[in-house]
Parts: structure tokens; C-alpha cells; sequence
């Protein structure tokens, strides 16, 4: 996993523009006293506790409070609403198929409210923050292609938290998928939030079986989120890159010729970082290593190898 930052800026955008939409949800909910009746859903009514629940969130601040929530407010929103309504998660349970509607059917679905490619363009992420393995670029052109969003906590458990920005992590296919994260619950399993991972909390190593077998392994991981991901798996397969970097550097008959490089390259203006990817292909800052897949392995073994 790669770190992921948030600009304030961009939430406070982003809740600004979507509020509103809320809030005429909630009105249509409490002025209809639930769901009414339609070919595919038999009315749902709201009891009085969820009803006035409903009414006391309906207001412009407890909204954007709400979609603004932070890592750690998105944990205390669960356990408030959970504490008031404990079979919320419960996907027959009447508030929860109501917060859904609201959230996700007519807000979160509904290209004209929440535009997915500027949510996932504004972000400026390039690779999947789950594996760091698959870029996730964004283009619109004779139709719209982005990366898939995943709901941090399941849409299914916590449909109102469906809009909440630090819940929204745009990902690829294989890490959001059925097999992969899915509607897992990543609250109950303690997964971490790619918004709250820190720079050491994941940390490749390479170990040397033999000349001619280069095994990736994590020394430093997150057990629940290394579970989910299969990373130190799917790492596995990428033993050429470790290879490459080892035969390229770690050699004693090319260590003068790296220096060598390295000095002719700083002589003529190059700067650390540019050094390194002009070498490695990978990049030395945190907050790079999402430009490019497998930048996070590469920057690990190249501290290893005394590279940087």
C-alpha cells in the first residue's frame, strides 16, 4: 500500500457541491414519512426514533460534517449510529435500505449529482493506493472511463456513509473486486484506510535463495490489509524487477560504474530524485510513489541495496 493525502481544499469543494443533494433527499424521506410504494419495492415507513434521527441530521453543517468526516470521525460515525440503531447494517433493515436510497441510488449512481471522473481526476491519484500494481488513469473521450471507487466501508453496510470523501478511494479491479475487498466488512476485520497509512507501516525486503531466485517478501505489513490484498502474493510475481535491481547495482563489477553514473549525472544538474528514476525507474518521496506501479517496491529494495 502507498500513502494517500488528502487536499482540504478539495473536501471542502467537494461537500460544499454535494450537501445540498442531501439535504433534498432527507426532505423527500421525511416528507414522505419513508419510501413509498413502487413496481419493484413495497412501501417502507420510518418509525418516529428514525424519523426525528433523520430530521436532526438534516441541516447544512451535520451534512458536510458528515461527508467531510476523517478517518477516524468515519469510525465514531459507525459507532453512533450503530449504538442508536443496532441492526443498521443490516441490509433488510428498513433505515438501512432508506439511508441507501438516499446515498448511494439517487445521489452516489446518479451521474448528474456525483460525477465519478472529476471526483477520481481531482484526487490526481495514477496507481491503485491498495497494491501500488495497476495504473487507474481516468479519461473522457466518446464515453467516460475511470477507475472503480471503492466504498472504504461497504456502500451495502454503511450506505450513509456512501458519499463520505475519505471513504471513497478510487482503486482497480482486482483490489475492489469480489475476491479481493468486495463488500467484506473492512470495519469489523480492523482494515486500514489508505488515508491513515504510514510510511513504514508496509516494507518490501528482498531474500536471496539462490543466484538465481529473488523472493519478495514484506518485513513490515498490516496483517488484516496484506490478507485482503494478497499483496505479499501478488509481489511475488514481480521477482524480475528485484532481479534487474540487483544485477544492475548490487555486483561488485558494477558498483564503479554506478558511482561513476551517478556523479556524471549530478554533475550535470540532475537532482536526487531524478538520479534515481533516471536509474531505477522508480521514485524517492512518499507522496511520488503513486505516479508509477511497483514505485513503492522499488524505492524498498533500492534502500536495501544501498542505492539511496
Amino acid at each position: 500500500m502507498i500513502i494517500l493525502k488528502a487536499n482540504l481544499l478539495q473536501i471542502d469543494s467537494f461537500s460544499e457541491k454535494i450537501w445540498e443533494y442531501v439535504h433534498e433527499q432527507f426532505n423527500r424521506i421525511i416528507k414522505d414519512d419513508g419510501l413509498k410504494a413502487t413496481k419493484k419495492r413495497s412501501v417502507i415507513n420510518l418509525s418516529e426514533d428514525e424519523k426525528n434521527f433523520i430530521i436532526s441530521f438534516n441541516n447544512k453543517d451535520t451534512i458536510k460534517k458528515l461527508l467531510k468526516a476523517d478517518v477516524e470521525n468515519l469510525k465514531k460515525t459507525i459507532t453512533e449510529f450503530e449504538t442508536k440503531f443496532p441492526n443498521l447494517k443490516d441490509t433488510s433493515n428498513n433505515l438501512n435500505r432508506i439511508f441507501y436510497n438516499i446515498f448511494i441510488s439517487n445521489i452516489y449512481e446518479n451521474n448528474k449529482r456525483f460525477d465519478g471522473l472529476k471526483f477520481v481526476q481531482s484526487i490526481g491519484l495514477n496507481t491503485c493506493p491498495y497494491c501500488n500494481r495497476a495504473y487507474i488513469y481516468s479519461i473522457k473521450k466518446n464515453g467516460i472511463i475511470r477507475p472503480e471507487i471503492d466504498h472504504f466501508y461497504p456502500k451495502a453496510f454503511y450506505p450513509y456513509l456512501g458519499l463520505s470523501f475519505y471513504n471513497l478511494i478510487p482503486s482497480c479491479s482486482i483490489c475492489n473486486g469480489t475476491t479481493a475487498k468486495g463488500n467484506k466488512d473492512s470495519n469489523k476485520d480492523n482494515l486500514k484506510n489508505p488515508y491513515e497509512v504510514k510510511e513504514d507501516d508496509f516494507k518490501f525486503k528482498l531474500d536471496i535463495t539462490s543466484p538465481s531466485k529473488f523472493d519478495i517478501t514484506l518485513d513490515k505489513k498490516i496483517d488484516s490489509n496484506n490478507d485482503y490484498f494478497k499483496l505479499e502474493e501478488f509481489y511475488k510475481y514481480h521477482d524480475d524487477i528485484a532481479h534487474e535491481l540487483y544485477i544492475k547495482f548490487k555486483q561488485e563489477n558494477t558498483k564503479e560504474h554506478f558511482n561513476s553514473l551517478k556523479k556524471s549525472l549530478s554533475g550535470i544538474g540532475f537532482d536526487e530524485d531524478e538520479i534515481h528514476r533516471f536509474l531505477t525507474c522508480g521514485y524517492l518521496k512518499d507522496e511520488d510513489l503513486h505516479k508509477r506501479p511497483l514505485s513503492k517496491l522499488i524505492k524498498d529494495l533500492s534502500e536495501e541495496l544501498n542505492l539511496i
